[in-house]
């Protein structure tokens, strides 16, 4: 009998040695790398250094660091812990290489519990392990996602164990709320989605308040939401309905557009075959499955200062929505079908996203090598092209890469976040529109224009001379190279691979 080819092979699949087997092999990618590839993680790991760094470190010439309550600490308290025992890369590599193994060790565990016999589709459900969003770095969503699907499955592991369930969840609610607010929300998101669907009608007086008295030890998530309003405030709240349509179109954005598409529209067909096969989604995990994309489809684009808060929703809808339809009342022949082919596009993907995270790292090591001639405590202007459109669907992933010059040399970069109502950090230093992210962004000549978002792309023709050089000790170039024609002789090369570049900003010559 072949892996996936039974209803029985399947249940298979969920006993703990194969959920354990194949939690540590959605890890694999990372085992090639030094620091993940993941957009956003070097802009982490930067920030890191600021806030590791002794008190008297030169980087406080640049940056503050200030502790206080947000609901966005997931990674910045576990490297703060980790890092005097493995540093802060090798922390941070941790927590990310944690995401894929948390996600399918919950994912699976909560199929265990409500589809046992039916999960004929969960390989489809794995594809989006690694989704977009995830692959932008967001680890902080990403790491309190993973443990509200752990935390889901023990929620109702512990059923019979009322008291110790209510001590549990009473400290672990909250501490996913510190993680990451909207990562912790979906934990009380799916537990009551869960309650409710057992409750069968709901609606009904008193079902609701019934509903309620189970979930009372969630009202300790209020102190870290309490806490963290007391801190800064600001930042935009922006719907971007018309964007939604991005964030399904974008959901396997990966190494290649065809490729990404094919196996989301597959992923799609395979729930609507299902459903005309007569395959539902398994109760009582049915509204919490519509609940995920209901939260999709209301929730905001952009959230006091942070982006993207709807597009982390719909992986998520999508991986449970695909593990909890029950396709045991389905021919046995369609259902090996489904397995199979799911579980061969599975290992295809995963293959190729391990390759492409070899290619990243060999990427990202010849890129660091401009480190080794920035001097310690220097001030770095960094320029990184990013592309537009469809051009740019297989992500460089360089954004952020100068962020960790931070880290390597104590130095100053444009790159870093800085936003009040989000961040820890805040640039005491920077050139007047060069201070902070997305300040080292350039783009091709026709790329340029206003984003609709509240960006606008420059060129590095248009860039090149305003650059405030008379405040910077180098100027790192990414993937981009000076406009033909354009000549600085304050600008001297120290360094060149490929199309990057570093120059070194000697004094103007005096006349």
């Amino acid at each position: 009998m072949t892996f996936f080819s039974a209803q029985a092979r399947v249940a298979a699949v969920l006993r703990w040695r194969w959920i354990a087997m194949l939690a540590l092999l959605s890890t694999l990618p990372f085992w090639f790398v030094r620091v993940p590839p993941l957009v956003d993680v070097p802009g982490h790991i930067g920030r890191f250094a600021v806030q590791l760094a002794p008190v008297d470190s030169v980087l406080h010439r640049y940056f503050t660091f200030t502790w206080r309550p947000t609901l966005n600490l997931g990674a910045d308290l576990i490297v703060q812990a980790l890092h005097p025992l493995l540093g802060p890369v090798a922390a941070m590599w941790l927590v990310c290489a944690a995401v894929p193994a948390l996600t399918v060790l919950g994912l699976l565990a909560v199929t265990r519990r409500l589809n046992p016999k039916g999960a004929a589709a969960l390989p489809w459900a794995l594809l989006f392990v690694y989704n977009d969003s995830f692959l932008w770095g967001f680890v902080n969503y990403a790491l309190s996602a993973a443990l509200s699907l752990c935390g889901w499955a023990l929620w109702m592991a512990l059923e019979r164990r009322r008291a110790l369930r209510a001590a549990v969840f009473a400290l672990f609610a909250p501490a996913l709320f510190v993680g990451h607010g909207e990562g912790g929300a979906l934990l009380l998101l799916w537990v009551a989605g869960y309650e409710a669907d057992r409750a069968g009608r709901w609606w009904q007086p008193g079902a609701l308040g019934r509903v309620g008295a189970r979930l009372w030890p969630f009202v300790f998530v209020a102190v870290p939401v309490w806490l963290s309003a007391g801190g800064e405030k600001g930042g935009k709240t922006v719907w971007d309905f018309p964007g939604k349509f991005d964030a399904l179109f974008n959901m396997l954005r990966d190494q290649n557009m065809a490729f990404d598409l094919v196996s989301l529209i597959a992923a799609f067909a395979v729930l609507v075959w299902g459903w005309l096969r007569g395959a539902r989604l398994a109760k009582p995990g049915r509204l919490a499955v519509w609940t995920t994309f209901g939260m999709f489809l209301v929730a905001p684009y952009q959230l006091a200062g942070t982006a993207n808060v709807d597009a982390r929703l719909i992986a998520h809808a999508m991986l449970l929505a695909l593990a909890l339809q029950d396709w045991s009342c389905v021919q046995r022949r369609s259902r090996a079908w489904v397995a199979a082919t799911g579980a061969l596009l599975l290992l295809l993907r995963f293959g190729v996203t391990t390759a492409s995270f070899v290619d990243y790292g060999q990427r990202y090591h010849r890129e660091l090598q401009a480190l080794d001639h920035v001097a310690r405590g220097s001030r770095v202007l960094n320029l990184t092209l990013t592309d537009c459109g469809l051009r740019g669907w297989r992500s460089p992933r360089m954004t952020h890469l100068a962020n960790l010059v931070t880290l390597e040399r104590d130095a100053w970069v444009n790159a870093h976040w800085a936003v009040k109502s989000v961040h820890l950090l805040e640039s005491r230093y920077g050139p007047e529109g060069f201070a902070t992210d997305p300040s080292q962004l350039v783009s091709p000549p026709d790329c340029v224009g206003d984003t609709g978002a509240g960006r606008h792309r420059h060129s590095i023709a248009q860039l090149a001379p305003i650059l405030p050089l008379d405040q910077v000790d180098y100027l790192w170039l990414i993937d981009v190279a000076l406009p033909p024609g354009f000549h600085d002789a304050r600008l001297v090369p120290v360094w060149r691979s490929g199309s990057s570049a570093l120059y070194a900003v000697h004094p103007a010559p005096r006349t």
